[in-house]
């Protein structure tokens, strides 16, 4: 990764990184010629306070210059950023406390970057001051690294237990990236838009890394600025006329939402031409709000093709297999009779198999768990004595799929199966199709099989639905009957209290947790009472939000006015809209 960052410094000076706080205002401009000095002069910072070759250091990854520099000052000084989520509002600070003391105890570590999310949270562990804004250190060669060296410490998504740390040596890093541009046909004058957080195999390796490693233009906002703005997400691919994208599904069904209310002027200065590829993953695919996606956005521009469904996981650093760049998503019938969407042929590195329950390796069209060998695959996992590979050498990665045609079609994980008379089915189909219905609120939705029922708890957004629970039941179990086949007995329909989905950091819902509080009598149920107390609450917050918003909307009119004088002003020095970090 080193070598790669040394060749920016031949980049050309418009090239680089823009760092959005939201969509409104323009970017702080990074040149990529400029990181070899900015990581070495975080690295000589952080020796200077005692930082040591191997030393592991916990890296809440922010989407900041100076936490992005942290990360590649601690490469450079060999030692060992353990990548984790940063702190969130909506987080206790005693539960992320207790989060980073929890990884602490478990690899032995004392520091912490203090990131400027940790200002107001408590810590036991000591920590490491962050470099000075806009270090450099000119003229600075960075270190040859060898290949078994470890770049850094990942986490799995942890949606069904802790999560685990994965060793990320230089050599599966650098192969990884490769094999993503080598798949999605990167070429020098393309550029990327995201939102994705850092501290996710996604956003750092997905956009980030593969971005940064083609020299491609990277425009990188704040997570918090897509779910404030989906909107603004879209005009950001527009202006920019961005080429690629990475996300997960969350996005699409979050940004449906705003566009069935957006107006029609705002919608037509989109110009979406440009956007060639947007690898689309992380989480099993609404195919529904896919293709509603497609046809709103069709007149804009988008393409038919732009998306590639993608599989991948942090065990591996990230890609396993994508469907094939401009070709339209393939779509089938699975072996239970749900629609499924290829994610493309497996890399060529990696080999695949699928097992059956009863441990045979399946054949075409058999529903199986996915098995890999090879490739990028982590040997183990990081200081940790559960074991990661099998006997054969294969990792059972949890997910269930199937193959058709050489092609790849995740249907599901294996703690997500629900078994209805011997066949097959998964949560997210169920969740799915619940959700389409107007009452129910969005990713709010689990369902499990407990003790051979199959059990919905849903949160609804308006005491009416609570007002007609018999109704609502009734309905919830006609739509999973329509989109899935299944039959659901209403008394197992269950609308709960707000706060009580328990997600993991990249939003991936925890169902075992959810599962067992459940079971154990912990979920609580909601009143209309009890439903206009949440809404109320909701509410406050969002006006807050909305000053924010409205505070944000007449800022993006200003720097509109302002347009032409900035250019004029520093047109000439730096890319148009940016400003220069310095």
């Amino acid at each position: 990764m080193l070598e790669l960052i040394q060749r920016l410094e031949t980049q050309d000076a418009h090239k680089g990184l823009f760092l959005y706080e939201d969509f409104a205002h323009a970017p702080l401009f990074i040149p990529y010629r400029e990181f070899p000095a900015r990581v070495a002069a975080a690295a000589e910072h952080f020796q200077a306070r005692g930082v040591r070759q191997g030393e592991q250091v916990i890296l809440p990854f922010e989407t900041s210059p100076e936490v992005i520099f942290s990360f590649f000052g601690l490469l450079e000084l060999g030692a060992l950023p353990l990548s984790v989520k940063p702190y969130i509002l909506s987080t206790p600070r005693v539960t992320y406390s207790e989060f980073l003391d929890r990884i602490a105890q478990r690899y032995g570590v004392r520091r912490v970057l203090d990131a400027p999310s940790l200002s107001s949270v408590t810590l036991s562990l000591e920590r490491l001051a962050l470099p000075p804004a806009n270090a450099r250190k000119p003229g600075a060669r960075l270190r040859e690294v060898a290949p078994e060296e470890l770049a850094f410490v990942q986490f799995s998504s942890g949606s069904t237990s802790f999560p685990k740390g994965v060793p990320i040596t230089q050599a599966h890093l650098r192969e990884n990236l490769r094999l993503i541009a080598r798949h999605d046909g990167r070429r020098i004058d393309d550029r990327c838009c995201s939102w994705l957080p850092l501290y996710h195999d996604m956003g750092l390796i997905g956009s980030f890394l593969s971005t940064l490693t083609g020299g491609n233009d990277l425009h990188q906002s704040q997570p918090a600025a897509f779910l404030l703005d989906p909107m603004g997400w879209l005009e950001q691919l527009s202006t920019q006329r961005a080429s690629h994208a990475v996300i997960p599904n969350f996005a699409i069904d979050y940004a449906l939402k705003t566009l069935r209310e957006a107006d029609r002027q705002d919608l037509a200065k989109l110009d979406l031409s440009a956007l060639r590829t947007v690898y689309l993953g992380s989480e099993p695919i609404n195919i529904p709000n896919m293709h509603a996606f497609l046809d709103m956005l069709a007149p804009y521009g988008l393409r038919r093709d732009v998306f590639m469904p993608c599989y991948g996981m942090a065990e591996v650093v990230l890609m396993v297999a994508a469907a094939a760049p401009s070709k339209e998503s393939r779509l089938v019938m699975a072996p239970n009779g749900q629609s499924a969407i290829s994610v493309g042929r497996p890399l060529p590195e990696f080999e695949v198999r699928l097992r059956a329950d009863d441990g045979h390796l399946c054949g075409e069209r058999e529903l199986g768990e996915v098995e890999l060998r090879g490739g990028t695959l982590a040997a183990t996992y990081y200081q940790d004595e559960r074991p990661l590979l099998g006997d054969t050498g294969f990792y059972s990665t949890g997910d269930l799929g199937f193959v058709q045609d050489g092609e790849l079609y995740i249907t599901g994980r294996v703690n997500d199966r629900i078994k209805v008379n011997g066949q097959s089915f998964f949560s997210p189909d169920f969740e799915q199709a619940v959700e389409r219905l107007p009452f129910i609120r969005a990713g709010r939705t689990v369902v499990i099989q407990v003790k051979g029922k199959i059990v919905v708890l849903a949160e609804v957004n308006h005491p009416s639905a609570l007002e007609r629970e018999q109704e609502s039941r009734r309905r919830v179990c006609e739509s999973v009957l329509s989109g899935v086949g299944v039959t659901v007995s209403p008394e197992d329909v269950l609308f709960i209290r707000y706060g009580q989905i328990q997600k993991t950091s990249s939003g991936k819902l925890q169902r075992r947790a959810i599962s067992e509080a459940y079971e154990a009598g912990r979920i609580r149920f909601v009143t209309p009472g009890e439903l206009r107390a949440d809404l109320l609450r909701m509410r406050a917050e969002r006006l807050v939000l909305g000053a924010v918003f409205v505070a944000r909307q007449r800022g993006r009119r200003l720097v509109t006015s302002g347009r032409a004088v900035l250019e004029a002003g520093l047109g000439r020095f730096m890319p148009k809209g940016a400003r220069r970090d310095s």
